[in-house]
């Protein structure tokens, strides 16, 4: 408990300490410093005035005033207007000076030069009237395109609403197209080669990704996203967990004055979207809703699997082989719905809350026949399953920030998240054959599962400049979660009443409290320096409930450093960046569970599993021209005690014992988890823009990754690259065209490989009604029916080959209508404080 006290008291002793101090303690750029000896201060005086809206005559609040001095040239202090437009600046010792107003959307105001003096030491500068250089916005008109793919100091941003082939998908679709991102087969998502990412949606994590990323990014309508930014360099001020980075799906808003929204809807062979959005901005108040939903159907998946038990050096020398051949369709939908409120207080304090819910449910029906063949006979399964599957999510956030003055911010965030599950399968095993005695048996198999998490987190961060253009950022955090499981495994036979039931309850409880500080200053007039550390205190406690086994508890200390150096100069950026991340396992990588829904191919959790620590270092270069952008970067990351999944041959030589006492079936394979060892992966990424001509552009990215793999029993390294293009061309008068295609070549793991695979899409947009309106029709998979994926499995025990198909080629019509005015927002445009819990190794879809 030690750790925890001294985790949460060192970031709030922190704040609280600075903000005790006077304002006269806390160091300002004020002109009121000391004089030579003596203790004494310089004669001082104070300037006053009132900035307004030179046509309406309404207060301008957060106006900029600047303080220049008459000698130099160059400003010394400042401050902004509060919400009646008045400022105050205090304690100016006596010269000569000039000042300046500035704020968005208004011509700069400069007062001619004055004196401070012993005989007039206060100047009224009375009604400063700014004249505005914009009144209104075209009625939804947007003013200069961003480009697709967007290079900044920490962070690659994918403008996805520029993208029109996203239209009428999910957010794996999207996905899809981010530079240094690859989604699979089954929707699991990797970064740089790497699975252990987290997602986050508006910079806050959400009960909807607790369960399976996978899952929830394919119910997440693509229409609802703005932007997917990219972050592998994280500073100090995120969670240390998830080692290759964080992805932050940043959802379609706006803040500007006055009522706008959009309707869109989409329909296809595959699935079907609707999306509402309103935003309302009147003064100081703002509102924004969006209510989605996503059907999905015609999903259809095939897949053929081989294995052989080995006995020799040679594929004849088995003991036994497995044949398997399946299909099975999905279908099914939810709802999304976000809302969103925020106020200015005054000129100084502002709040904020939000509320996102989701509710959804699939239907998955499946057809599987296995053949085992032994050596003294044969064994015949045919399988029938279906499956019902609710999830339900809810995410409660509330937040308040106090600015002192620009750059100097105090923001106190809270978060309550809820997810829940019920998931309930059947499955009829018809047992045709069973060695030489030819019995039918037809074996029932039911299983229920009801789960749920939640979590709670309070965050503090304070933000504080210097005069010397340096940023000091520290704050604490606490995060406490919990997740259930209470699964019933039930299995009948025919002629026999006698019911075989195993139930499996579990709970898992994790909390995690940090403490971080950064601190940001220039070298020189081309350099720039971001350094910092965190400290995160583990508690952590998985409860077996039914059957009782004893608790397992574990605790520990991680201290995280980073450090991030950059050099611009005019349109070029060259940085190096040095992180620490950790991974922490969860729930389902954890229990002990076994699933036999396939009874020849079962899974279960490890619960000795540790935390992954990986080092992380990032070399990048980033240039602008005209027309056209690069960015390029170099990188190692090496990860100790690497989870990484496994699959052996249940009593074999080497094979992990099952937790399970009643559970050993000899020749099922399993699949479990384990600290295999290291996993370094070095990489290349390089991805560009241009416009060759001025309606054409063209981007496209290559990620080349070596990957190492060693553990205690089996090593395994190889290349993989993922190459994507996109194109798009205006044929003006409202008519587009765009195209986008990628490539991933085959994926080692530390047991054989992975295949490669490709994806493509292609859409025309037409605008209507002065854009008030837009149709596009786009194509999936124009090229291939469905995606197929394979995979090689192989180690001293066994050898296994598997073909994956999704059919996945679609056809959608899309249309969209926007409506509103929009107004030049006269409030300045506040910091998005916002809740990231980064820090959880997510699951991956099976």
């Amino acid at each position: 408990m030690r750790h925890l006290f001294l985790t949460a008291l060192l970031g709030l002793a922190s704040v609280s300490s600075l903000l005790a101090q006077t304002p006269s303690q806390i160091p300002l750029p004020s002109t009121a410093t000391a004089a030579g000896g003596g203790g004494q201060r310089m004669a001082t005086g104070k300037i006053t005035g009132v900035v307004t809206d030179a046509s309406t005559s309404k207060p301008v609040e957060f106006a900029t005033i600047s303080l220049v001095s008459a000698a130099t040239g160059k400003p010394i202090d400042g401050t902004v207007t509060d919400e009646r437009g008045r400022f105050t600046l205090s304690r100016v010792a006596h010269g000569t000076y000039s000042v300046t107003v500035s704020f968005i959307g208004y011509e700069t105001y400069t007062r001619p030069a004055f004196t401070l003096s012993e005989q007039d030491n206060e100047m009224v500068l009375g009604n400063i009237m700014l004249k505005s250089t914009q009144n209104k916005l075209k009625e939804v008109t947007v003013i200069g395109e961003k480009p697709l793919v967007e290079d900044k100091v920490d962070r690659m941003v994918y403008n996805a609403e520029q993208d029109i082939t996203n239209i009428g998908g999910n957010a794996s679709d999207v996905l899809k197209k981010v530079p240094s991102l690859t989604v699979d087969l089954d929707g699991n998502v990797q970064l740089r080669g790497s699975s252990n990412v987290r997602v986050l949606i508006n910079n806050k994590p959400s009960s909807i990704m607790a369960n399976s990323v996978a899952d929830a990014l394919r119910q997440f309508p693509s229409d609802m996203i703005k932007t997917v930014e990219v972050i592998t360099s994280p500073s100090a001020k995120y969670d240390a967990e998830g080692t290759a980075g964080i992805i932050n799906i940043i959802t379609k808003k706006n803040s500007i004055t006055g009522v706008n929204g959009s309707v869109s809807t989409s329909v296809g062979n595959r699935s079907a979207n609707g999306n509402t959005n309103v935003n309302v901005r009147r003064g100081k108040i703002g509102f924004n809703a969006n209510l989605g939903t996503h059907q999905q159907y015609n999903n259809k998946n095939e897949s053929e699997l081989e294995r052989f038990i080995k006995t020799g050096s040679t594929a004849e020398d088995f003991s036994s082989s497995l044949n398997q051949n399946g299909s099975s369709s999905r279908r099914g939908g939810g709802v999304f719905g976000q809302v969103g409120f925020d106020a200015d207080l005054d000129s100084m304090n502002s709040i904020s809350a939000g509320v996102n819910l989701y509710q959804g449910r699939f239907n998955n029906k499946g057809a599987q026949h296995s053949l085992t063949t032994y050596q003294d006979g044969t064994e015949e399964i045919q399988s029938a399953t279906s499956s019902k599957n609710k999830h339900s999510s809810l995410d409660l956030n509330l937040g308040y920030t106090h600015i002192f003055k620009p750059q100097q911010e105090l923001a106190v965030l809270g978060q309550w998240t809820k997810g829940a599950m019920d998931n309930s399968s059947g499955q009829d095993n018809d047992i045709l054959q069973r060695y030489s005695n030819n019995p039918r048996l037809l074996e029932t198999l039911r299983n229920t599962n009801e789960g749920g998490n939640r979590e709670a987190t309070l965050q503090v961060d304070y933000t504080h400049p210097f005069q010397n253009k340096t940023l000091l950022e520290f704050g604490t955090k606490a995060i406490l979660r919990r997740a259930e499981s209470d699964a019933l495994y039930r299995r009948t036979f025919a002629g026999n009443p006698n019911e075989e039931a195993e139930p499996n309850a579990f709970t898992y409880d994790q909390d995690v409290y940090a403490s971080y500080a950064s601190y940001g200053f220039k070298l020189g007039k081309n350099y720039n320096v971001k350094s910092g550390a965190r400290y995160e205190y583990t508690n952590l406690q998985g409860n077996y409930i039914a059957p009782f086994r004893p608790a397992f508890t574990d605790n520990y200390g991680n201290f995280i450093p980073n450090v991030m150096l950059s050099r611009t100069i005019k349109n070029q950026t060259l940085r190096v960046g040095y992180t620490q991340r950790i991974q922490r396992p969860q729930i389902w990588y954890l229990n002990p569970y076994v699933n036999e829904n396939d009874p020849k191919n079962v899974s279960f959790g490890n619960p000795e599993l540790e935390p992954e620590l990986t080092h992380a270092y990032e070399l990048g270069y980033s240039s602008y021209f005209k027309t056209s952008s690069i960015n390029m970067s170099v990188y190692w990351r090496q990860t100790n005690n690497a989870i990484e999944s496994i699959r052996n041959i249940v009593g074999e030589p080497g094979a992990l014992p099952i937790n399970e006492a009643n559970w050993q079936k000899q020749g099922v394979a399993y699949t479990t988890y384990s600290n295999i060892g290291k996993n370094a992966t070095y990489g290349l990424s390089l991805s560009g823009n241009t416009k060759p001509m001025p309606k054409w552009n063209v981007g496209g990215s290559l990620n080349l990754n070596y990957i190492n793999l060693q553990s205690t029993f089996q090593n395994n390294a190889a290349w993989q690259y993922n190459v994507n293009m996109n194109t798009g061309y205006d044929f003006g008068k409202g008519l587009a065209a765009q195209f986008f295609g990628n490539y991933s070549s085959p994926r080692p793991t530390i047991q054989g490989k992975f295949s490669g695979y490709y994806f493509s899409s292609f859409s025309v947009r037409k605008e209507l009604w002065e854009k008030k309106g837009t149709l596009s029709v786009g194509i999936d998979n124009p090229f291939a029916k469905a995606m197929k994926v394979t995979s090689e499995l192989e180690n001293r025990n066994f050898v296994q080959n598997t073909i994956n198909q999704n059919y996945n080629r679609g056809v959608k019509v899309s249309f969209s209508y926007r409506f509103g005015k929009m107004e030049m927002n006269q409030q300045p445009k506040r910091s998005k404080k916002s809740i990231r819990n980064d820090d959880a190794k997510a699951g991956e879809s099976n």
